[in-house]
């Protein structure tokens, strides 16, 4: 069983979390989560000391979204998932937001800026994302009542797509299907997602028409092959 400690703070609030505030990661190693495989487990303290634990909400629908405070396309995602639970509450439908900034201040500066109602986690460690196999910020994961992941979406703005798979699992239909980020933008081996600047680059919103992103994507991926023997995960520049 994994333990972590840190010692997260947020301006404005005089709680400190716990010493000893521990991460449990489901299983002995770190393996991809993919679909149709359990959630790791999560076991952490929320911004007031609350004990959050991610098996406790069996049976309730989740959508766990993993962000950090430099992502341009989460300050628009964040808001779009407050909405989602709002809509979806009744049913029994929850939002976790779970930062891997290693600085908790500023994962603070963000929530003044962006404020959001759902709860917040916060892992400087970076080991949830290894657990979950994130690739991509914002990605978001899509949990069902056996606490199995039904669906990810990656880079942000899929908020419609989102919203069909919470309503297709609450009506016991299978998510709809995922969205993933192209192969050559994805961090992976040594790269994390949440330390590589380079995705907070607005390639990362897939945002604007078709043709327009698939230049930018040809560009950005080439300089990164260039720099990195083939993209993100050859270990590019992360330059643009």
């Amino acid at each position: 069983m994994l333990k972590l400690n840190f010692f997260p703070r947020f301006p404005g609030q005089r709680v400190w979390l716990a010493l000893g505030a521990a991460l449990f990661l489901a299983g002995a190693s770190l393996a991809a989560a993919g679909k149709g495989d359990l959630a790791p487990e999560v076991q952490l303290k929320d911004s007031k000391g609350k004990p959050f634990s991610l098996a406790a909400l069996k049976g309730q629908v989740v959508v766990v979204d993993f962000w950090a405070s430099w992502c341009g396309p989460c300050r628009k995602s964040m808001p779009e998932l407050d909405k989602l639970q709002d809509r979806f509450a009744d049913q029994g439908v929850k939002v976790v937001g779970i930062s891997l900034d290693e600085e908790t201040a500023a994962v603070g500066s963000f929530l003044e800026q962006v404020p959001v109602r759902f709860t917040i986690l916060q892992d400087a460690t970076g080991r949830t994302g290894e657990a979950f196999s994130v690739v991509a910020m914002p990605t978001t994961f899509l949990i069902d009542r056996e606490g199995r992941i039904a669906a990810r979406f990656e880079g942000g703005a899929h908020v419609q797509e989102e919203a069909a798979a919470v309503a297709a699992l609450l009506a016991g239909s299978p998510a709809p299907k995922e969205v993933r980020i192209a192969a050559g933008l994805q961090a992976t081996g040594s790269l994390k997602a949440w330390r590589r600047g380079h995705l907070a680059d607005p390639i990362m919103s897939l945002d604007g028409d078709t043709l327009t992103g698939f230049f930018r994507e040809h560009i950005h991926a080439s300089k990164e092959g260039a720099a990195g023997n083939g993209g993100a995960a050859g270990g590019g520049c992360g330059c643009n």
